[in-house]
């Protein structure tokens, strides 16, 4: 802004950030001084003018629309909007805008444009003459669908400079931090409700397998009868055939084997029977499988039975987890206990030092008790229900404090100082004691102080004895600035990319008042203990770690990603959530190691790098080249003896040749034949010394074949694809040169390459020798399937450096066959954990 000396437009998304440009503004350059060419109205453009979002969308927008409103919402809606546009002139105040001469354009929290505001903010920067857009975000909406990304793009342009959190930290920008992860699991009503649908469903299950009717309808259903004839139909479902067989298998049909040796399959090839597959096979019978033929109503019956128990959803069939106990696990009570055993521990840690923020999602108003004596007890989480189980608990020993745009609660302590800050802001605020706790007070809120109400407690929260302070995200999630905050829950049931991150902002801003600033980021979940699947809530918070940048607690480097955490895994008894909870709680209590092991991690890298992360026992078989190789060792040996023992019988025949003779002409020719397969094995082995070196010759195959489909462009050079391994047996591969989008093409054909296959159009077979009986098939990533010439590329490739391949095309009825067992296989190893894509410091 500055270098261009242009009139300048900059656009908020609410008020609070909005008043922060002028405040940064002019304590930054003009010693707190507001000057005459700074305008907070749009009504009024200046050199500088400030406005929000909301503001120009009402000037802008065609015709009112009250579903154009953008944003998050608690009980109330909290998202401030902004009342200075003149309704009865917007033709006016358009005409002003587009004359006034803006140069530049300051988007703040640009990705808020994707909807409704990007409408107005497209159709304002088309009426500018020349203009320099400068869009801002610490969250780019990453998770969003394609058309929003599109327009997100259109309104803002492609990303020029992305400051990567390690950068901020070494810069001094942002503090060192480290999050942690508190367990909890259902208890009292909502483990009865989950216990009993457990049981139910165990019955349902039990009685399914007593009744032979459900096999008899699986035995003369069409795929079974005549799989040959219905191939293309089964490629189209294939969990849904696997879950026939394995069903079958399990009551001990015989139906099970024809249908497997047509396929070419023998039957230990299937996984064993569970309730998931179940679960596959009964929504495939109830709901899509039109070739059924049911003379005795038997889906009628299972229908009624499954709707009895709860266990149908959306024309699927849950047997493990409903929808209701999804939410049950993500809003637990049992997070609230958590709460104040993290705000217990915190305290002891930094005494009055602490300045804790607790974000919910809701506020709960009706929870505050009405009265004293009027305690209820607490049954879900929200603003209210933290406050009152924090007020509630003996021992904490703590200050806590309610910020909503609805309800504004302090302890009587804080109340000169908050009459204080209040009047340098110019507002008035009426305080009355809590009815059911004279220790508090809440703010009578109006028209005229809810504004400017975040302003003052944000300076109560920084300068007084306030430890904990306890929002909404709405309102705290994004934008505020309260550089104290040195510990945060985020006690929120969102994922998402932009949220999360936004969120865990707020902690993790210097203070200027305190140079020493670490802070510590928790995260609440409840899971499904002793089973294997741990939860939708586990499900959602791994989604939301996926973004999260941080220092590994299994070794000083920077990533993204729950794994960093090292965190035991699934099922999770009592025992071992007990055991997990004190772990954390012994590594947060090194909160001045943190410094230290941020600034070791940032020492090894230059930069983020978009990265795939797997476990060896997740890897194809390819990976494992130091073990075929062994035996590639063994063949080429025995060939090699094997020619030199016909070569010496052939010459002995000679009465001529001695003895002596013989076998040097007999090492001689064995040689001559055996040589081809030791230099294969002699080459594979320089080529694949250990599991790194094959994952890196697989990516450069990969990389030689997207830059020949001119997927990528950059020309591959020796060393730029980095594969390590971590002592957990953890690898994980990124490429360290070419551009964002480049790096992101390598990842996800790479990722494609070693997840199960689905429906590739190319298949590459590895055949591992006659001796070994055993093939290793993975599909051909989609950006170098496109052409059948793209492919025979990847597939030369792979012949120089995995040994014999076969290319297998999947549209024909052959390769249809290949694929369906391949599938069906991939199907069998689903328990395998994925690769994951992250991010990390190199």
């Amino acid at each position: 802004m500055l270098r261009l000396d242009k009139p300048t437009l900059i656009v908020a998304p609410t008020l609070a950030i909005k008043q922060q440009w002028k405040e940064r503004f002019t304590e930054l350059f003009l010693e707190g001084k507001q000057p005459e060419w700074l305008s907070m109205d749009i009504t009024q453009p200046n050199f500088i003018t400030v406005t929000t979002y909301q503001a120009l969308h009402g000037v802008y927008q065609e015709a009112s629309n009250p579903d154009d409103v953008e944003g998050e919402a608690g009980d109330d809606q909290e998202l401030e909007t902004d009342q200075e546009t003149v309704k009865s002139d917007k033709i006016g105040i358009r005409r002003n805008l587009t004359e006034f001469g803006f140069g530049t354009l300051i988007l703040d929290e640009a990705h808020h444009l994707r909807t409704a505001w990007w409408k107005s903010m497209m159709t304002l920067r088309n009426s500018l003459q020349d203009i320099h857009v400068v869009a801002l975000t610490a969250t780019p909406p990453f998770d969003v669908s394609a058309l929003e990304w599109e327009r997100y793009v259109e309104l803002c342009g492609p990303i020029d400079l992305e400051i990567s959190v390690p950068e901020l930290v070494k810069e001094n920008e942002l503090c060192p931090h480290q999050d942690y992860v508190h367990f909890s699991s259902p208890e009292g009503e909502e483990l009865q409700m989950i216990l009993r649908f457990r049981e139910e469903a165990d019955q349902f299950v039990q009685a399914l397998f007593a009744d032979g009717y459900l096999q008899e309808l699986l035995e003369n259903h069409p795929w079974l009868t005549d799989s040959r004839e219905y191939i293309k139909e089964i490629l189209d479902q294939p969990a849904y055939f696997s879950s026939m067989l394995i069903f079958l298998k399990q009551v001990g049909s015989e139906h099970c084997k024809g249908a497997m040796s047509i396929l070419g399959m023998p039957e230990h090839t299937l996984p064993p029977f569970t309730y998931e597959w179940l679960e596959e096979l009964l929504t495939g019978i109830l709901f899509t499988d039109e070739r059924v033929t049911d003379t005795d109503n038997l889906r009628k019956r299972i229908k009624l039975q499954l709707s009895q128990i709860g266990a149908i959803e959306r024309r699927s069939i849950k047997l493990l987890s409903t929808a209701q106990m999804n939410r049950k696990l993500t809003h637990s009570i049992s997070k609230l206990a958590g709460i104040c055993e993290i705000v217990k521990f915190e305290k002891q840690l930094l005494q009055e030092k602490l300045r804790m923020v607790i974000l919910a999602d809701y506020i709960h108003l009706e929870d505050l008790p009405a009265s004293s004596g009027d305690e209820l007890p607490l049954r879900r989480i929200g603003v209210v229900p933290i406050f009152e189980k924090i007020r509630r608990e003996d021992g904490l020993h703590v200050k806590a404090g309610i910020l909503t745009g609805s309800l504004v609660i302090l302890p009587k302590s804080e109340q000169r100082l908050a009459q204080e800050v209040s009047k340098r802001q110019g507002i008035e605020i009426e305080w009355k004691v809590l009815a059911h706790d004279a220790s508090y007070i809440r703010a009578e809120l109006t028209a005229g102080n809810r504004q400017k109400m975040v302003a003052v407690l944000t300076e109560v929260f920084s300068s007084g004895d306030l430890h904990v302070l306890i929002g909404t995200a709405a309102l705290l999630g994004e934008g505020w600035d309260a550089p104290c905050i040195n510990s945060l829950i985020i006690a929120s049931y969102v994922g998402s990319f932009m949220q999360s991150n936004q969120m865990r902002g707020r902690a993790i801003r210097v203070d200027g008042n305190n140079p020493g600033k670490t802070s510590s980021i928790w995260h609440l979940v409840c899971v499904d203990r002793d089973v294997a699947d741990p939860g939708h809530d586990y499900a959602l918070l791994s989604r939301r770690f996926r973004s999260l940048v941080g220092v590994s607690e299994k070794e000083d480097v920077i990533e993204s990603g729950m794994s960093r955490l090292n965190l035991e895994e699934s099922p999770y008894t009592p025992r071992k959530i007990k055991m997990l909870n004190e772990r954390t709680y012994e590594r947060a209590l090194e909160r001045d190691r943190l410094v230290e092991r941020w600034q070791r991690a940032i020492d090894k890298g230059r930069e983020m790098e978009e990265e795939l992360s797997t476990e060896r026992r997740s890897l194809p078989r390819p990976f494992y080249l130091p073990h075929s190789l062994k035996a590639l060792s063994y063949i080429a040996g025995f060939t090699l003896l094997g020619e030199m023992f016909d070569a010496v019988r052939f010459f002995m025949n000679f009465r001529d040749v001695p003895v002596g003779g013989g076998l040097w002409l007999g090492l001689i020719v064995g040689m001559a034949f055996g040589l081809p397969s030791v230099l294969k094995v002699v080459r594979l082995y320089m080529k694949h010394p250990s599991v790194e070196s094959s994952m890196a010759e697989i990516g450069k195959a990969i990389y030689l074949s997207l830059h020949h489909a001119k997927a990528v462009h950059t020309p591959y050079t020796e060393g730029m694809i980095h594969v390590t391994a971590d002592r957990m047996g953890a690898y994980t591969c990124w490429l360290t040169e070419g551009t964002t989008h480049e790096k992101n093409v390598f990842m996800g054909a790479l990722q494609e390459f070693i997840a199960p296959i689905e429906n590739p159009r190319y298949l590459i077979n590895r055949r591992a020798g006659s001796l070994l009986k055993r093939k290793d098939v993975h599909a051909i990533p989609h950006e170098i399937a496109r052409k059948k010439e793209y492919a025979q590329f990847f597939h030369a490739e792979c012949e120089k450096r995995l040994g014999d391949c076969e290319l297998i095309y999947t549209r024909t009825i052959e390769g249809r066959k290949n694929l369906l067992r391949v599938r069906m296989n991939a199907l069998s190893a689903a328990f395998v954990k994925k690769a994951d894509r992250i991010s990390g410091w190199r």
